[in-house]
């Protein structure tokens, strides 16, 4: 299982470390704003065991950001996620932008 553990923020973002049920930082999710119209969302996943499990916590906490700073319109994030270099598809969708 896996949380949340915020680690900064401020009026533009914030730094949210992944740990696992042991307290253990095994990757974070930061995001980024300017207004209604930009968002950027980093994150790392350093365990590759929990990969799943991190795409299910991640991509329902992206969902809900995209929701209530992008609004309900099609304009999508800035994202950026990844598994010891390799991109992690988040929407399963989406085209990798690094091929």
């Amino acid at each position: 299982m896996l949380y949340f553990q915020p680690e900064f923020r401020n009026q533009q973002g914030e730094i949210i470390n992944v740990v696992d049920s042991y307290g253990k930082a095994i990757g974070y999710l930061a995001y980024l704003y300017k207004g209604e119209n930009d968002l950027y969302i980093m994150g790392q996943l350093d365990n590759p065991g929990e990969k799943q499990n991190f795409i299910d916590i991640t991509s329902k906490y992206i969902d809900g950001l995209k929701k209530s700073i992008l609004g309900n319109g099609e304009k999508e994030p800035n994202l950026c996620i990844h598994l010891g270099g390799e991109a992690i598809d988040i929407d399963n969708n989406c085209d990798d932008q690094n091929q």
